[in-house]
């Protein structure tokens, strides 16, 4: 079905890093009906096939206001499911080395992941899910795939006192940002703490991606003189997004819901927890900041309550002190080193004529496993 998606030729430079083929298949049974959504467009105009609907009523996990937006907008919803898996595998490279590798994550035949936990993995789950979303619907609409986003062709010719260009191309986020909203957000139903805690975090992926869009410029002139650029906005790479999102994991704010529930407010919202019971009320977090409803477990055994897949058996790294440390990552358990000794070929040599010799040369590793 892949041959049914245009390409064009894409303004926007959006490098996504590689993906290995096991976590691409890992998510490719779930994400299959949203691909084939771009083939079952119907000819008539203003309509959807019937087999739009179809498929939209199969896929598992939509509430119902998404089952819509799928019927209305297939090609948009399978834009949605390149950036789920683009952020479930992402979420796995940017935590690699911590308790909590995001094992788990998108393994579920659901569209899109649910944390069982209010913790700070769950916002930095559902800040990199909204991020992938909104990256991968922003590179979509550049590509010319999307047919009910319109870039704006309109060059402007911008004169300053040091420098002269032009405009072209497209390459706003804000098409992305709609629609991952109204996507996303759909899926908080109920105006309690944990849905005010998830939209804050979906708001906080989709603000990183527009905040770190940039200008890229390309010199005409005479001989490089550089008399007039053509500029255009350029997306990020994904990866980019991620390692700040990453940044915003290791700050996270512990918040509460204000007012309390008991006291039966028309209107609540989050407020940074404080550290003692009578230091009055806290500040509401930052736009930037990912926020979180409780402390997390430890992760170091599992745990199907709190999603833990425990640490038992994960690779360490014996002479670092950060979270991939057998230290820290066995959580005291201690660790087995295993060591291998190979005997390859090397320093071959062509003789004239026709033989090859080589040296023997003896290599030993050790690999740290925790217990």
């Amino acid at each position: 079905m892949l041959e049914c998606l245009p390409r064009a030729s894409t303004v926007i430079r959006a490098s996504s890093s590689g993906q290995s083929v096991g976590e691409s298949t890992r998510v490719f049974f779930v994400l299959l009906p949203l691909f084939a959504l771009l083939c079952v467009r119907g000819s008539v105009s203003g309509g959807v096939s019937l087999g739009a609907h179809l498929v939209c009523a199969r896929v598992a996990g939509l509430t119902d206001k998404q089952r819509a937006m799928c019927r209305s907008s297939p090609a948009a919803i399978a834009a949605v499911g390149d950036g789920l898996r683009m952020a479930y595998a992402e979420c796995r490279e940017q935590l690699s080395g911590y308790r909590w590798n995001c094992s788990g994550v998108g393994d579920g035949n659901d569209f899109g992941h649910v944390m069982p936990l209010a913790t700070r993995e769950a916002a930095f789950t559902y800040a990199i899910t909204s991020a992938g979303v909104t990256h991968a619907l922003s590179t979509a609409c550049a590509r010319g795939d999307l047919p009910a986003c319109h870039c704006n062709s309109n060059r402007r010719r911008m004169t300053g006192p040091s420098e002269q260009f032009q405009w072209g191309g497209c390459g706003e986020a804000a098409y992305g940002m709609r629609f991952a909203r109204r996507f996303l957000d759909s899926r908080e139903l109920e105006a309690d703490a944990r849905s005010l805690m998830n939209l804050h975090n979906n708001r906080v992926g989709r603000k990183i991606v527009k905040d770190l869009v940039r200008r890229e410029c390309k010199c005409h002139g005479v001989s490089g003189s550089c008399a007039l650029r053509t500029c255009w906005r350029a997306l990020p790479s994904f990866r980019t997004v991620a390692a700040a999102l990453r940044d915003r994991y290791h700050r996270a704010k512990l918040v509460t819901i204000h007012p309390p529930p008991a006291t039966h407010a028309p209107h609540s919202h989050l407020v940074i927890r404080r550290s003692r019971h009578n230091a009055g009320i806290g500040r509401q977090p930052r736009k930037s900041e990912l926020v979180y409803l409780e402390p997390s477990p430890s992760y170091c055994e599992p745990d199907p309550v709190s999603g833990s897949l425990g640490t038992h058996g994960r690779h360490c790294n014996r002479t670092s002190r950060g979270e991939n440390g057998c230290e820290t990552l066995c959580c005291g358990r201690g660790y087995n080193t295993i060591r291998i000794v190979e005997e390859t070929k090397c320093r071959c040599q062509f003789h004239w004529c026709c033989r090859v010799t080589c040296d023997k040369c003896i290599s030993r590793t050790e690999t740290h496993v925790c217990k």
